[in-house]
């Protein structure tokens, strides 16, 4: 079978362009990076020596696509106006770099309503649409949706609810969508058969369309099926288990499409490579490094 297309989320620690060292000792085709601080309402200011340096970089590795992950903080379907507002310039100035190095996309949950998820989807539609109105003439990255994991009135756990939110949206090309199978599996997305798998995609088909299903952060899940526990495994060491990644990853619909890793680190490159490595041995796909290609 051909190759998947597979990396994870990587340090910038020291600098934007320092991903790509990280890519080198992780075998990564695609990375995922923060452009500033996850916990921080700031956002770092990037200098156009970084841009370069980073862009410089990114062509000398085999790296082939790069998306930015969203600080952990903003939450577009808050029932609090001023938290939305705050959210929105947090998700502009992100963006903005995000577009800036060249990014294929910038990843984003939707957030949470504790007046429910019909207020919630509201909420993010308005502030999504603000998002891509404020950020489409200069900085017109793709903007990509991640399912969330179902908890405490999170929006966006559902097919049917990402299919709310993609049916408000005005500007429907600047917007895409990235599937987490953890974030799926703990929500109560059974995605471990085969038939399961193709229900999947039959209904992310025929409510938003294959065409705009960009991503998938690949996680193991350390609790079982419809608990609501967001809590990453290590691939084939959680409740989807190798045999669910192995029936997942053999669906042409998925293993076409990049797939990020963003399971449990120990910090040491030559143990947390044993990720990728499984998830290509069950993918079928033997890894031929690609020729450096950049932004």
């Amino acid at each position: 079978m051909n190759k998947i297309i597979a990396g994870y989320h990587v340090s910038v620690s020291g600098g934007l362009h320092r991903a790509f060292a990280e890519a080198a000792l992780l075998d990564c085709d695609v990375i995922q990076i923060f452009v500033s601080s996850p916990q921080m309402w700031h956002t770092a200011v990037i200098s156009d020596k970084e841009v370069t340096l980073f862009q410089e970089d990114w062509e000398k590795s085999s790296v082939q696509q790069v998306v930015v992950h969203a600080a952990y903080l903003p939450n577009p379907s808050s029932h609090k106006a001023t938290l939305r507002n705050l959210s929105l310039k947090k998700l502009k100035d992100e963006t903005k770099i995000a577009y800036r190095i060249g990014a294929n996309g910038y990843i984003f949950h939707c957030g949470s309503n504790q007046n429910g998820n019909e207020e919630g989807i509201k909420a993010a539609v308005s502030t999504l649409n603000r998002l891509a109105e404020l950020t489409d003439e200069n900085w017109p990255v793709p903007l990509i949706i991640e399912s969330d994991a179902g908890a405490g009135n999170r929006i966006g756990d559902t097919i049917e609810e990402l299919a709310a939110i993609w049916k408000g949206l005005d500007n429907k090309p600047r917007f895409g969508f990235c599937l987490d199978t953890c974030h799926m599996f703990v929500s109560g997305i059974e995605l471990r058969t085969p038939n399961s798998i193709s229900q999947l995609i039959a209904k992310f088909d025929k409510l938003i369309g294959l065409e705009h299903l960009k991503f998938f952060h690949i996680n193991d899940a350390m609790f079982d099926l419809g608990s609501k526990k967001d809590r990453h495994d290590n691939i084939g060491q959680g409740f989807i288990g190798e045999q669910g990644f192995k029936n997942f990853l053999s669906n042409p619909d998925i293993r076409k499409r990049p797939l990020i890793l963003e399971t449990p680190r120990t910090g040491d490159p030559k143990i947390d490579i044993k990720d990728i490595r499984l998830l290509r041995k069950l993918a079928g796909a033997n890894h031929i490094p690609t020729s450096p290609s950049g932004s």
